[in-house]
């Protein structure tokens, strides 16, 4: 694993495969036995007491106990498609509602697709949402459809549950870290420049033509640049409005905001509280946080939990 200091923890290859292999051999080395492409249709309950699970074929497996790690409804093409929620609704268990978290964001402006493929750094993403002001900085791209990267998608996790009431305005800083006397001077510090030429060491220069075309200085020079127009091209820059109508959805969300209620789950050892022997780990549970490791960590520890409690 490696640790980029920014509270997050990625694989060394940057690649999932590489934990998915670390679990497997493990299992391999403890003579684990898998079960492959055997679907659970249902649970074998009695007087509140799991007795095992059936399968799809209608094949029936006894056990002691079953943990429940069959994830949310995020990427359903692997398999996590949300039938267990269906199946532990019947067993009265509170499924809360579900939502996709770190999400690509949809964007209403059109003129956002003229920018797609143009990544930003370490701006700054901010909305309100009942008065609370959400704030979040990172890394982003602009898209065909509206925004993505690290910090939007954090951001729509925020934000998920509001958008089913409409459309949420969202700004963006792209320069958190540079005061708007700052941005001034580098616009007029050549003259007889134009403005995209003065402006280009700071920002990309597609973005830059993007935000000149729109508010149509994209030949002016910095000497024939007004106070007004400049204060424009600050506002672009230091606090652009954009519309959100919404997220990319829940098939291609990274994490699943909803599941299991924690309240009817023992925190000590993540077993039912109403199903004795039946105990819950991931995603599956209502609980979801940002990129980084956060959402994996929550796996492994309630996985380890689960485990040593069974």
């Amino acid at each position: 694993m490696e640790n980029f200091n920014d509270h997050k923890v990625y694989t060394k290859s940057d690649k999932s495969v590489e934990v998915i292999e670390t679990f497997k051999n493990d299992l391999i080395k403890n003579k684990v036995k898998i079960l492959y492409n055997k679907k659970v249709t249902d649970l074998i309950v009695k007087e509140d007491t799991i007795y095992g699970v059936v399968l799809e074929n209608g094949d029936k497996f006894y056990c002691d106990k079953v943990i429940i790690s069959t994830g949310g409804k995020s990427h359903s093409h692997t398999g996590s498609d949300g039938m267990m929620y269906d199946i532990l609704k019947k067993y009265n268990h509170t499924i809360n509602k579900i939502y996709p978290a770190l999400s690509p964001l949809t964007i209403k402006e059109g003129w956002i697709k003229n920018l797609q493929g143009v990544s930003m750094q370490k701006v700054e993403i901010s909305c309100k949402i009942k008065k609370k002001k959400i704030s979040i900085i990172g890394d982003m791209i602009f898209t065909h459809f509206g925004l993505s990267g690290p910090c939007v998608l954090i951001t729509s996790s925020y934000i998920n549950k509001a958008l089913e009431n409409g459309e949420l305005q969202i700004n963006i800083d792209f320069l958190p870290n540079m005061g708007i006397d700052e941005i001034s001077n580098i616009i007029r510090e050549n003259p007889n420049k134009n403005i995209l030429n003065n402006l280009k060491s700071i920002l990309p220069q597609n973005f830059l033509k993007e935000i000149l075309g729109l508010l149509n200085l994209s030949d002016k020079k910095a000497n024939e640049l007004n106070k007004a127009d400049e204060q424009k091209i600050i506002e672009y820059i230091k606090s652009m409005t954009l519309t959100c109508n919404g997220t990319k959805g829940i098939k291609v969300a990274q994490v699943t905001s909803g599941g299991v209620s924690v309240k009817e789950i023992n925190s000590s050892t993540m077993e039912s509280k109403l199903i004795k022997n039946l105990f819950f780990t991931g995603e599956v549970i209502d609980v979801d946080a940002q990129t980084g490791g956060y959402n994996l960590q929550i796996a492994f520890s309630t996985g380890y939990l689960a485990g040593i409690s069974v």
